[in-house]
């Protein structure tokens, strides 16, 4: 039965955003299109014209509730698609053309960026559904959206088709062929916003007998890590009990911990796995050396490595074994919770707090060091400023020029393009009471864009500006970058003649 529910609430997604979307009463299992306290509305209203001038993209799902509030434009660009709706990032941009972006996963925007056989005209599926394709006007997209900063060697290692010496993005169209498109220049890449990756999880389940409603669920370092790692399996496993004062979360009954893992290639994937592998592997402290936590073979530690693929289990199977149940982008792992009683898994905040229909909840996570904050260590992840202090390591001076995911030189020949800021400063966030499990994301522009390079320019500028600041502030669990990030996106934006740095947008 788990797993009809859990396509049933797969295939109600789309549905429900478009029907709140229109304006009709949505319900069930799903996400409301609408952000808490939403932002007021600057520019124009956004029409779903779908004509010439409107710009399509795609790419991650971690940053897309802020982007458009997950109105997925399902379908191609010659069929009505879903348009931003107002308050969010990309409705209030202020250019002329509407901003369609297909929520895909990060892997399968990567993969369009860098010309992996997937086509930009392909139809957009659905919220839930394995990415098919954008539903773009043109090949290539105007810009991909990505949690993951491109790897070195995804950037070198391609055949040369063109001429001799130039980089793979630089004939991205040529796909082998003797004849080549034209050049498309060297990348432009960029952090937009941040926020936190959360343990979501729901309790409700009328087909069995009633228990004690645990009401908010604290998870120490160690216990979100054996969740994690599928050592602890069980609700009323005695660590989770101990995390909440001696109290069983269940009222004494074992239930069976269902863990939602993505199937897609995942940026938030990617962090959280960044996280698991700083957080999990270390020497533990009283209490957390012995039982009810770490004792004989019994761990915490997170083997599953970092990649935009999950590295843990992927079996379900009866208690007393591990659960875990795989899904496609962050609404598809918000469903499946919703589908699923006692369930949990990893998901960017926002989507988590915009849920509706079936009540979920947030876990109350335990600092990076332990450390007391108010009580305990544990933070909220609905704390705007313990999420803000978790992306403490975001400023302009850990941006890194031209380097890869991995610590390697793109060996890009306009390397003051791409600013990254490297995964490695997010696994030990400082300060008192950091939550810790927090990420940035980026958009993928080609340096000479096929068309609608001023929007592409206008949208940059407003990410980069108060108005746009505003309308990530608004939006809850998104953090704006700061004003030093800003600044080195603009400059890069324009270009120095003095130090002899292109624009890294232009005709």
């Amino acid at each position: 039965m788990r797993k009809t529910l859990v396509t049933l609430a797969l295939a109600a997604v789309p549905a429900l955003i478009f029907s709140a979307c229109n304006g009709s009463a949505g319900g069930g299992s799903g996400m409301s299109p609408s952000a808490p306290n939403a932002a007021p509305q600057y520019g124009r209203v956004h029409r779903a014209d779908n004509g010439p001038s409107s710009l399509h993209a795609g790419g991650a799902t971690f940053p897309a509730y802020a982007y458009n509030f997950g109105a997925q434009p399902v379908g191609s660009y010659n069929q009505t698609q879903e348009a931003p709706p107002p308050g969010s990032l990309f409705y209030s941009y202020g250019g002329t053309g509407t901003i369609y972006y297909c929520l895909t996963g990060s892997g399968f925007g990567r993969k369009d960026f860098t010309g992996q056989s997937i086509t930009s005209t392909d139809p957009c599926a659905a919220l839930g559904q394995s990415a098919t394709g954008f539903g773009g006007r043109t090949d290539p997209l105007d810009f991909i959206g990505s949690d993951v900063p491109l790897f070195s060697a995804a950037y070198t290692s391609e055949p040369d088709c063109c001429n001799a010496g130039t980089e793979y993005y630089e004939h991205r169209l040529c796909d082998g062929n003797a004849s080549c498109s034209p050049a498309l220049g060297q990348p432009f890449e960029i952090p937009t916003i941040g926020g936190p990756i959360v343990y979501p999880y729901q309790t409700a389940d009328d087909d069995l007998p009633p228990v004690s409603n645990p009401g908010t669920i604290n998870l120490s370092q160690w216990t979100y890590c054996a969740i994690a790692n599928g050592t602890v399996t069980s609700w009323d496993d005695p660590a989770i009990t101990a995390d909440n004062g001696g109290n069983s979360v269940t009222g004494g009954i074992s239930e069976q911990i269902t863990f939602y893992y993505r199937t897609d290639g995942s940026g938030t994937s990617y962090w959280f796995q960044n996280h698991l592998t700083a957080a999990c592997n270390g020497s533990w402290s009283a209490p957390y050396n012995a039982a009810p936590y770490q004792s004989g073979s019994r761990t915490a530690a997170w083997t599953g490595g970092v990649s935009l693929s999950w590295g843990g289990l992927t079996t379900c199977n009866p208690l007393p074994a591990a659960c875990f149940e795989g899904a496609s982008g962050n609404p598809g792992i918000i469903a499946g919770i919703q589908a699923t009683p006692w369930s949990t898994g990893y998901a960017e905040g926002a989507w988590a707090a915009a849920a509706t229909g079936t009540p979920i909840s947030q876990a109350i996570l335990q600092n990076q060091n332990g450390e007391t904050a108010g009580g305990g260590g544990f933070e909220s992840p609905t704390d705007a400023s313990a999420v803000s202090a978790g992306l403490s390591g975001v400023t302009a001076a850990h941006i890194e020029y031209g380097e890869g995911a991995d610590g390697n030189p793109l060996e890009s020949t306009e390397p003051y393009c791409q600013l990254v800021i490297d995964p490695s400063d997010f696994q030990n966030p400082t300060g008192s009471g950091a939550y810790p499990i927090v990420a940035i994301s980026y958009w993928l522009f080609y340096q000479y864009p096929p068309a609608h390079l001023t929007d592409q320019e206008t949208l940059v500028k407003f990410l980069a500006s108060k108005k746009g600041n505003n309308v990530i502030d608004k939006i809850q669990e998104y953090q704006p970058l700061p004003t030093g990030i800003h600044t080195a996106i603009l400059g890069a934006l324009k270009g120095n003649k003095k130090q002899k740095h292109n624009a890294c947008l232009t005709t």
